[in-house]
């Protein structure tokens, strides 16, 4: 049989078993007190809770700016349709009616009735340079609606991994203090006894305030992550709002393996929209180089008339034509070559006319276009290198920071549980009178920022994982490092 020395009448095993109980239990949400913090808010509105994905959808539809992107998406493809309609002839269609009045002389009265239409047979290949471009500029704007919808999912997961962080510090705080009040509550008793010194009160007191500070901070920089996210969410800031979840207790975090860092660049060369956006863009100023290039490569263009006049209406006297147009630009200068056939008045009537024009520099600015469009070329030759090498480097980044994340997270750990093994011990020796009992007030706030430093660590490796499934241009959770099972309310 173990036996004991007693304490009072009572067996130090027993009171070793009664602190262990009342100290070690893990820290419970407390309800009631984080409610009170939201309650600040009140509206008639009912409060609304909300997880991660629910939060996503929410910023996603209400985000203007996508909105915006998408539709610039819809109008890039309309200026497809209308590169697509240079292929077909233009046609018009023209009616006239003349009356001449004569003094002494014979009136004249003329309707005319005609269609035009000329179409481009040959123009270098600009027509369908300039479609390509068009639809390369289409895979651009959906190339940025999707770069911005992985921004906002960033943005706004890492605001909703911040407001559960700080919710988390709350209840840590709000424990300290806890533990500090009883603490205080004991100096006191133990000075009404006699066994403690004013001073002892004093400095007892001083650290429970230090503690009561810190929780009230806790609180307001809690509420002030849940004004920043109803803000990133476009909720109105009087809606009561919480969030589902606590990094400690929801969500499961487990290390990355040891695939080679070569697998991670290689998948996110291949699905990140910023590589697709800058070899596009590349293959843009390319076209765009060759279409000022060829500035001097004629057009052709074929047209038809066929019209109906007469001295009255209906119209009856025929006439039709035909055209072949000739334009080109060389050294600055723009020529033009019409020649034209027509036959009318019931075949008795026919002509033919040749026109020459040359309009003299009157397009000097071929070279400035050559020039800047070779430039514009180079540079975005240029930036589609460097962002592969930079999405290289964020992946590298990435898995650095994410393997030192989890290390971070077991030193954290094995931290916190040691201020907990600690702690039974100076509790007990405190009561005991064997140590003063400010040094264990020291150790309890010593050991609320080792709970916030593991909390924090918990939070950077959560960071760390979204960052580096961004970086690769996959979905989030594709990794599978971190399971959210959010079950704790506010």
């Amino acid at each position: 049989m173990i036996k004991y020395k007693s304490c009072g009448g009572m067996p130090v095993g027993f009171i070793i078993l009664l602190f262990c109980i009342h100290f070690i239990s893990p820290l419970s949400a407390d309800e009631t007190d984080l409610d009170n913090i939201i309650r600040t808010q009140a509206m008639p509105e009912k409060k609304i809770y909300l997880d991660l994905e629910k939060s996503l959808g929410i910023a996603i539809t209400n985000n203007f700016q996508l909105k915006s992107i998408n539709v610039q998406g819809k109008l890039q493809d309309l200026t497809i349709l209308e590169r697509w309609r240079d292929y077909f002839p233009v046609l018009s269609l023209s009616y006239m009616k003349s009356d001449e009045i004569k003094i002494n002389e014979t009136d004249i009265n003329r309707y005319r009735l005609s269609a035009d239409a000329s179409i481009v047979i040959y123009d270098g290949g600009k027509r369908g340079l300039n479609y390509d471009i068009e639809k390369l500029k289409s895979i651009l704007a959906r190339n940025d609606y999707r770069i911005a919808l992985n921004k906002t999912i960033m943005d706004v997961s890492g605001l909703y991994l911040d407001v559960l962080k700080l919710k988390d510090s709350v209840k840590i705080y709000k424990k300290t203090h806890e533990l500090g009040l009883v603490q205080l509550n004991f100096i006191n008793r133990e000075l009404q006894l006699g066994e403690a010194t004013k001073f002892d009160v004093m400095e007892i007191g001083a650290k429970v305030k230090e503690m009561e500070l810190n929780y009230e901070k806790a609180k307001n920089d809690y509420l002030s992550a849940i004004n920043k996210f109803k803000i990133a969410l476009k909720i109105n800031w009087q809606q009561p709002l919480g969030l589902l979840g606590s990094i400690i207790d929801d969500i499961s975090l487990k290390p990355i393996g040891d695939s080679p860092v070569d697998k991670y660049i290689s998948m996110a060369l291949k699905n990140r929209k910023e590589i697709e956006s800058s070899r596009v863009e590349l293959e843009i100023n390319t076209k765009t180089y060759t279409i000022n290039k060829l500035y001097y490569f004629p057009q052709f263009s074929f047209g038809m008339n066929y019209s109906i006049s007469d001295d009255k209406y209906l119209p009856r006297e025929k006439e039709w034509g035909v055209s072949l147009k000739v334009t080109t630009a060389l050294f600055g200068n723009t020529g033009n070559l019409d020649t034209n056939y027509k036959r009318g008045n019931y075949g008795n009537t026919r002509a033919a006319n040749d026109t020459a024009t040359i309009n003299v520099l009157d397009s000097m600015s071929y070279r400035r276009k050559i020039l800047e469009s070779r430039l514009n070329m180079d540079s975005a030759s240029q930036n589609y290198k460097d962002i592969k090498e930079q999405i290289s480097i964020d992946i590298i980044n990435s898995l650095t920071s994410l393997k030192n994340s989890w290390k971070m997270i077991q030193i954290a750990k094995q931290q916190l549980e040691l201020y907990d093994l600690q702690l039974v011990i100076e509790r007990l020796k405190a009561n005991l009178g064997e140590s003063r009992r400010y040094d264990l007030m020291k150790k309890e706030i010593e050991r609320g920022e080792a709970a916030i430093a593991y909390l924090d660590s918990r939070v950077k490796n959560l960071m760390s994982i979204l960052s580096l499934e961004s970086a690769m241009g996959v979905d989030l959770g594709y990794l599978g490092l971190y399971k959210m099972n959010f079950k704790s309310f506010d």
